[in-house]
């Protein structure tokens, strides 16, 4: 006859099968979605080429190449941000909940930042790019990834607020929404990054 403290051992293993189970499909679904969404801004980026070849100059004449200068800070800031969301994820899994948060307090500020820049970045194409695909495509790339972006700041800032309410202990079960929160972060750099290099430095 099976005891109680048998069918209790039975219950707690059964659900530690069943949270590793949910975990390891968790971390597939985020792989699965960042190699997808990934596919697409390099679809992106490849009739941002075709387009440019079908110019014999690119940007076309009359018009001024955008400036690398504030959009190279922008991209510092989010490459930081990144270093402070993997750094905050590695010391919550140890434990240590305070500086999680501030990792993560500084993380949010360096990606509104970035956002405040790209924002600026959209409102000040010149009449004369919009009258051209450079200006067009400029801008679908940049709004494009400017949603991505912000729906993310969205999760972080929600992942900051339940964090400050004690909601995550470090066990990589229960912060699995930290954990794929800053996978989404990380996708946001690395996405910015291939837009940063076609729209700035390819000429």
């Amino acid at each position: 006859m099976t005891t109680f403290i048998e069918q209790h051992e039975k219950q707690k293993l059964r659900e530690q099968r069943e949270a590793e189970i949910r975990l390891k499909n968790n971390r597939l679904g985020m792989n699965i979605f960042q190699v997808s969404w990934i596919m697409a801004f390099v679809a992106i980026i490849v009739v941002n080429w075709q387009l440019r070849y079908s110019y014999t100059e690119w940007p076309p004449p009359g018009v001024e190449p955008f400036s690398p200068i504030l959009p190279t800070i922008a991209t510092l800031g989010l490459l930081v941000s990144s270093w402070l969301v993997y750094n905050g994820l590695k010391v919550l899994r140890d434990g240590h909940i305070n500086t999680f948060l501030n990792n993560w307090r500084y993380a949010l500020g360096l990606g509104f930042v970035f956002m405040v820049i790209i924002t600026y970045e959209f409102f000040a194409v010149s009449p004369e790019a919009m009258a051209t695909q450079y200006g067009d495509t400029f801008r679908l790339m940049a709004g494009f990834h400017f949603v991505h972006a912000l729906v993310t700041l969205g999760i972080m800032v929600n992942i900051f607020r339940k964090g400050k309410q004690g909601a995550y202990t470090g066990d990589e079960h229960d912060s699995w929404a930290v954990e794929g929160t800053a996978k989404l972060w990380y996708f946001v750099t690395v996405a910015w990054i291939l837009f940063y290099i076609v729209l700035y430095w390819i000429p």
